[in-house]
């Protein structure tokens, strides 16, 4: 916990910087004694709350010399404060025997009142308690002893040891947060013996943050800290407390199981202890529902393993199996035989197939923003749904949109196509063969266009919304598709009204037609991969160049234009002479196909030439050859990465072909098969068989007695080690399978 261990170690005095971009402002860290005000509200902090200043009023009326002598000890809080940081035991007996004598001069009420004042800084709602445990030393356990038994005396330790931070950014923290954050656990077991409240949640804005350098997120009530900072006996000790609501949940809706996807990261010891913490959670809970609860977005602990990409804790959901009764309710996954190298296993579909709201495979599939999204569809059982998903309906589908474009592009190629000297409309004589086949033509055309409109439309807002990063990223060719049938629509709505520029909507639909075809490569694996390959050449390094090199190009044409002189009818014109012929001579000169020529109708000839020089290094020698080095670094980047570009696609494609299938026919295509784990835990789930030679001889999976899926206790389900590595010595501690016929004692498994 990095970023909050530097802010509870700073006990400078200078107040932290405020944070540009978001709402967080930190005035000062958790532990300072810097007082931030203003000329008109300085003299209100750190004043004594209502309930003490009625009490002071009340003694000045009745008791002046008390009243005197209250008034001139009034930095003996700081001194408290001062002395429970330096663990000064001595004088810290020493200042509460003082607090305790004036409080002598008080009612009961209000003797507490003042107490509790003059333990506690008013204007962040921070005890000494927690200024203790946030400057932790040798005396900490017993400066603790001593403010626990000391409130305790005067009847306010409930209202003391529960008391919570009041300043914005770090609201609702109490001491039992500090001390779990600090790793006392001692401290945190004689808190919670004192009575501590352990549903307490710490929902400031340092503890929610917009970013990660201004704060943490660890959940906001004490369990999900003890998980998140990995304390496996706070963890126990708390959901051992009859109080504690296991399912608790904070400002974002997430429970402690949220809060521990939320902190895993791609490193895998970071991820083990992280996984083990989850595990253990859901086994020990009484609530076996605690894994189902959806936070504020609708999401369970699994779907936002799935939506923020974390692979670990993703694959560990989906592949967990539990053998024993009482929580095989948990297991996603069940071995249901194994026979050698082969075993078959049987995946929970819940919330993992697209019948699902909020599935994980649409969220893997459409979320952009993940880096990994190639590496979370490798998981099973999401590879082996999407691989069933294209041989049982997708292909077939894809093979039909595949021949219906491609005679879309035959047909509109043959009705528009000029030879060259074939000028003016195409009449329609309707008399004749040629003429109705036209008329057909235009109307298929027509349809066809209409069509592409409206299906290519709603692969955007209907059938999944799409950001402009998934659209670059994923979609492109959709807007292109779309792009091509307004194009084609506008064209023959030109060609009927008789407006000779229908051409240039005709030649601009025919190139994106034919380039569109690249779209169908991707139901090919050599094709697609070198489709991928294309594609983010031209997006990554193609585009960087022609941004460039247009703004070197355009530069250039109106400086080398502007020093042409005018050329007077009858004089032949350089070929600079104009903005246009100037583009048209550069660009020329960037392929290797212009002249170096010195203009002599040029005002500055030198110049001129110097220019074309500066010109041909820039685009010439650097932008090409630069380009040229970038596509082959591109290439060999992404010729490791290309297939999973690729399956990313394919994956992309499937879903939008099963999104267009009606209820009737999805209902008829929908995978997997009805499985039994356990009693009345009837579930659909999909079957997936292995074969791992590697593992064989060192692992034995789950092995059932009785036929079917009988969940007795006669299965057996243990991590085997080789025979060969198995000491003879301690086989018989390690043999569970024993025959009782002793002429088959040769066929005893080891464990």
């Amino acid at each position: 916990m990095s970023s909050g261990s530097s802010v509870l170690d700073d006990t400078s005095d200078d107040a932290t910087s405020p944070i540009t971009n978001i709402s967080l402002v930190l005035s000062k860290p958790m532990d300072s004694n810097i007082t931030v005000c203003d000329n008109r509200k300085c003299n209100d902090v750190d004043s004594p709350s209502e309930d003490v200043t009625t009490c002071l009023l009340n003694l000045h009326k009745t008791n002046q010399p008390a009243f005197n002598k209250i008034h001139k000890t009034q930095n003996q809080k700081k001194l408290i404060l001062n002395a429970v940081t330096a663990g000064d035991i001595l004088s810290l007996t020493r200042l509460l025997d003082e607090i305790e004598e004036l409080s002598s001069e008080f009612t009961e009420k209000c003797a507490q009142d003042f107490l509790m004042y003059r333990l506690t800084s008013q204007d962040t709602g921070k005890t000494c308690l927690m200024k203790a445990l946030l400057n932790i030393n040798g005396k900490t356990p017993e400066i603790v002893h001593i403010l626990l038994s000391f409130t305790k005396k005067h009847g306010f330790l409930d209202r003391f040891i529960n008391a919570e931070y009041t300043e914005e950014n770090y609201r609702g923290q109490t001491a039992l947060h500090i001390a779990i954050e600090r790793r006392q656990n001692e401290i945190v077991k004689y808190l919670l013996d004192k009575g501590a409240e352990v549903n307490v949640r710490a929902h400031g804005l340092f503890f929610n943050p917009k970013s990660r350098n201004y704060g943490f997120y660890f959940g906001e009530t004490p369990l999900a800290l003890a998980a998140c900072t990995n304390q496996p006996g706070v963890v126990k000790r708390l959901m051992e407390d009859s109080k504690t609501i296991v399912t608790i949940q904070d400002s974002f809706g997430n429970t402690v199981l949220h809060a521990l996807v939320t902190v895993t990261e791609n490193a895998k010891p970071h991820n083990t202890f992280i996984i083990n913490m989850y595990d253990k959670i859901i086994r020990n809970c009484k609530n076996k529902s605690l894994e189902s609860i959806a936070n504020n977005e609708g999401l369970t602990p699994m779907q936002l393993a799935a939506k923020t990409g974390k692979m670990e804790m993703l694959k560990y959901i989906l592949n967990r199996e539990i053998k024993e009764e009482e929580n095989r309710i948990l297991s996603r996954k069940l071995t249901d035989w194994a026979y050698g190298p082969v075993s078959s296993s049987l995946y929970d579909l819940k919330d993992v197939d697209t019948s699902s709201q909020n599935s994980i495979l649409e969220m893997v599939v459409y979320n952009t923003h993940i880096k990994n999204r190639h590496e979370l569809l490798a998981i099973e059982p999401l590879n082996t749904l999407l691989q069933m998903k294209w041989n049982k309906f997708a292909r077939y589908m894809f093979l039909m949109s595949f021949l219906f474009y491609f005679v879309f592009n035959i047909i509109f190629t043959l009705l528009y196509y000029r030879p060259h000297g074939d000028q003016g409309l195409i009449t329609l004589n309707l008399s004749s063969t040629s003429g109705l086949f036209q008329l057909i033509g235009h109307a298929f055309i027509i349809i066809c266009s209409a069509y592409l409109i409206i299906y290519e439309g709603t692969a955007f807002f209907w059938l999944k919304p799409s950001d402009l990063q998934s659209v670059v990223s994923d979609a492109w060719f959709h807007v292109l598709f779309f792009i091509q049938a307004i194009l084609v629509i506008l064209s023959t709505l030109t060609y009927i009204s008789g407006v000779q520029e229908y051409l240039i909507f005709i030649v601009i639909a025919m190139v994106l037609g034919w380039t569109n075809m690249l779209y169908y490569t991707r139901g090919f694996q050599s094709l697609g991969i070198y489709s991928v390959m294309i594609q983010r050449v031209i997006l990554k390094d193609v585009l960087k160049f022609l941004f460039v090199y247009i703004l070197f190009l355009f530069g250039f044409s109106v400086a080398l234009a502007s020093l042409i002189e005018h050329c007077s009818e009858g004089d032949e014109c350089g070929s600079y002479n104009s903005f246009k012929t100037a583009i048209v001579e550069l660009f020329q000169l960037t392929i290797g196909l212009g002249d170096l020529e010195l203009q002599q109708d040029s005002k500055y000839p030198t110049l001129f030439l110097l220019l074309l020089i500066v010109y041909v290094i820039l685009t010439f020698v650097l932008l090409l050859n630069m380009l040229i080095a970038l596509m082959g670094e591109t290439v060999e980047k992404i010729s490791k990465e290309s297939e999973h570009i690729w399956r990313l696609q394919r994956a992309r494609t499937i879903l939008e072909f099963e999104k267009r299938i009606t209820t009737y026919f999805k209902d008829i295509l929908r995978l997997g098969e009805k499985c039994k784990f356990s009693e009345n835990d009837i579930r659909s789930c999909l079957r997936i068989n292995k074969v791992k030679w590697t593992e064989w001889h060192s692992q034995v999976t789950c092995v059932y007695e009785d036929d079917g899926l009988s969940q007795s206790n006669k299965s057996v389900c243990s991590s085997l080690m080789s025979l060969d590595e198995v000491d003879i010595s301690k086989r018989k501690e390690h043999t569970t399978i024993l025959l009782e016929n002793e002429e088959d004692a040769f066929l005893e498994t080891a464990l």
